[in-house]
């Protein structure tokens, strides 16, 4: 399956003071990088979303994935990538990235949701450019990330459409008793590495 940003460019250009949008791309395509970088220089687009799962790749494939990670550098953007526990994106896979990409925020959406978990958290701690999103991880599998890795590396996300958003919301009152970390947790540390 191949993305389209068009629709997502069409919805900002109407909305561009509450929307921040992401590129999506599938790096088989050879007009990846091409894509992102007009979304990144030209559209105003912030970041960009990965799905190894949905697209066929391992994360950490230097010649499909490599090249998207290099223009992250250029243009300075994070990379979220989807990091549910299956072999194309286990954590691992981030760590690697995160490794041969040090200057390169990278988000790992569902923190190694159902049993990566533990070793997500790990990789976090391990790499300063490595954090966790929490959409859809349990909140006691949050709070064990916050309590190791500080607020700081915590990301709130929702998953919308396909969630509950106000259990997403919700549930996040319960991630730490602090209320910095907790406007961290649920703003701050986004707004920090997208620049806002």
């Amino acid at each position: 399956g191949n993305f389209t940003n068009d629709f997502v460019k069409d919805a900002f250009d109407q909305f561009p003071d509450r929307l921040i949008p992401y590129c999506a791309v599938n790096p088989w395509e050879r007009n990846a990088v091409d894509v992102t970088r007009q979304c990144i220089s030209e559209w105003g687009f912030k970041g960009l979303k990965l799905h190894p799962t949905i697209n066929g790749f391992h994360l950490a494939d230097p010649e499909l994935v490599d090249p998207l990670f290099r223009l992250a550098e250029e243009l300075d953007f994070p990379i979220i990538v989807h990091g549910a526990s299956d072999l194309f994106n286990s954590p691992p896979e981030f760590a690697i990235m995160a490794k041969r990409f040090p200057k390169v925020p990278l988000m790992m959406a569902h923190m190694g949701f159902f049993w990566a978990v533990d070793q997500a958290i790990s990789f976090a701690a391990e790499f300063d450019n490595l954090y966790l999103e929490t959409s859809r991880a349990p909140i006691f599998e949050i709070q064990t990330a916050v309590k190791r890795l500080g607020p700081d590396k915590v990301i709130w996300g929702t998953d919308s459409p396909f969630v509950d958003y106000e259990f997403e919301f919700k549930k996040m009152e319960r991630a730490t008793s602090d209320p910095e970390g907790y406007r961290s947790i649920v703003g701050g540390n986004i707004a920090r590495l997208l620049k806002l």
